[in-house]
């Protein structure tokens, strides 16, 4: 016969264990339990007070949190508001054209709520264009109807708004990222319940719930429906968990919005059990994605296209148009071989999808001997460490790093002579740079300064041709500092010579084993012979079939 003491004792090791198991989506565990039964106004408020505590990373510590939450699969930086930039980190500031330089884009505008937590907010500061985000000023975020400005391939747009129950002038951000928008100003109404109210400009109401003004609120439903959540915006939330310690519900539970101002607002939320949330009036087929992302890629790179709206055929253009269903028709996937800007539509029962584009640069497509250019930067980018490349600050040793294949290790020097392609080149007692590659053959080098000074680089230091590096690793030292310590170098440019063509490339041949030789993925990334498995593969200009 079991006693009350041991039946209650047993209920609370069980009770202790579902706690255990129970997880949240995405990993988040029991993060959101506290919102558990909620539905409505009071949902949101206890989303407020899960998500509200979390740590300021500080406005400048932004740069830092975007290598984690805004780095693109080649590399560069993710521009939210243009699809024709490759931004490394380094090419901050420079707001004369789009394409010279990249800042922090308050998606709710800094000058709606001045200062505070919501400054240095990750999920809501964004990496984009200087030029293109100072044509979005501060405008609000709707529909643009007719046209004032937009960034090149139209990926936004600034003009006289048609979405109902507005009449002023607008920002208009792409179609794919409408719903990544949608659900930041989500998380912003519920984050800073207790600050929004005051922030206005037809957008926001003065009121904690809804805490939007119904016209907006009716588009940003709209437009999370349109656009649902994607990988991207999964690990970007993610990220963003591991750099300042809270989520952004709306994109752990899809729908969520429902639960508080839309059709299941008088419906339970359950934060392990949870159902979803949709609404049957709103027909939409999902975008479709391209794999890879768009990016940077050498001699050419493989396009598939996915809807996650089973039955939907896809439409697609490659002249920079706008996709129809009179556009090419997606069957399989493509190669491109050249620079290219694709834009496609997912299509069913007459429902048409938000355009999805992207930007594929390619490098080295064709021609022998065409140099790949990239800068190796200095400061945390390279040496993930807080010294800036300056002479006078290296005092704690050397700093090295490898980006590209090309290694840069930077140093204090010792006195001595060096013979380079039986050339002298003094060393001084100074700081030097070391430029070390395993194999290829490198065409151009130039350094980069951050601060100039009377005694600059001489020609013959700064730019170097001719040099031939071939086999196992070998590197070549200079001399970066012309007696003055004063010289601040901002990062290394290379320019590599690529020798082997993919032109007029072959049908596959079958080999059982790679030869000692580069050899390339599809995608044009090389690769060793162990990292090789079964697939198609190029080498020395051919398709082979590794078994």
């Amino acid at each position: 016969m079991i006693n009350k003491n041991s039946l209650l004792l047993f209920t609370v090791f069980f009770a202790i264990a579902l706690s255990a198991q129970a997880q949240g989506p995405n990993n988040s565990g029991t993060y959101y339990q506290n919102a558990n039964g909620k539905s409505g106004a009071a949902l949101k408020t206890a989303l407020y007070n899960i998500i509200s505590p979390h740590t300021n990373v500080g406005y400048d510590g932004l740069y830092d949190a975007y290598k984690q939450t805004d780095k693109r699969a080649d590399g560069y930086l993710r521009d939210w508001y243009s699809n024709a930039t490759n931004y490394t980190w380094n090419d901050k500031g420079g707001n004369s054209a789009e394409g010279a330089g990249w800042n922090r884009e308050h998606t709710v505008p800094q000058s709606w709520f001045g200062s505070g937590l919501p400054k240095s907010d990750v999920v809501q500061v964004v990496p984009t264009d200087c030029w293109v985000n100072g044509m979005r000023s501060n405008y609000p975020l709707a529909e643009v109807g007719t046209i004032q400005k937009q960034s090149k391939n139209g990926y936004s747009k600034l003009g006289s708004c048609k979405t109902a129950g507005y009449s002023g002038t607008v920002f208009e951000p792409n179609d794919e990222i409408k719903g990544d928008m949608a659900r930041i100003y989500f998380y912003m109404v519920t984050c800073y319940e207790n600050l929004a109210t005051g922030w206005g400009h037809s957008v926001f109401s003065t009121s904690k719930y809804p805490g939007f003004m119904d016209w907006y609120l009716t588009m940003l439903m709209r437009w999370s429906k349109q656009d649902p959540i994607d990988q991207r915006e999964i690990d970007r939330n993610n990220a963003v968990w591991n750099v300042q310690g809270n989520r952004n519900p709306f994109v752990d539970y899809p729908g969520l919005e429902d639960y508080v101002w839309g059709s299941k607002k008088e419906q339970s939320f359950s934060y392990d059990h949870y159902e979803g949330g949709s609404t049957p009036d709103i027909v939409t087929v999902s975008q479709p994605v391209f794999s890879p992302e768009e990016g940077s890629y050498a001699n050419q790179v493989v396009v598939s296209m996915t809807s996650t709206t089973e039955g939907a055929t896809i439409y697609y253009t490659t002249d920079q148009s706008n996709a129809t269903v009179n556009s090419h028709l997606y069957e399989q996937p493509f190669t491109l071989t050249q620079t290219t800007t694709l834009k496609a539509i997912a299509v069913k029962d007459g429902v048409t999808s938000y355009q999805t584009t992207a930007t594929y640069t390619i490098t080295n497509s064709g021609g022998e001997v065409t140099p790949v250019e990239g800068l190796i930067a200095f400061g945390n980018s390279l040496f993930g460490t807080s010294f800036d490349g300056s002479l006078s600050s290296n005092n704690m040793g050397d700093y090295s790093g490898t980006q590209n294949g090309v290694t840069v290790l930077y140093s204090k020097g010792s006195g001595s002579n060096q013979f380079v392609n039986n050339e002298q080149i003094r060393l001084y007692q100074k700081n030097l740079l070391t430029i070390s590659v395993t194999e290829g053959e490198l065409n151009q080098l130039e350094f980069q300064l951050a601060k100039e000074t009377s005694k600059k680089l001489s020609a013959s230091v700064g730019t170097v041709n001719g040099f031939t590096w071939t086999g196992a690793a070998q590197s070549v030292t200079f001399n970066v500092d012309d007696g003055s310590g004063n010289m601040q170098l901002s990062g290394v440019k290379v320019k590599m010579k690529q020798n082997e063509s993919t032109e007029g490339i072959s049908g596959p041949t079958t080999v059982n084993a790679a030869a000692n030789q580069s050899i390339y993925t599809l995608s044009g990334v090389r690769v060793s012979s162990s990292q090789l498995r079964p697939g198609i593969y190029i080498l020395q200009g051919k398709k082979i079939i590794i078994r």
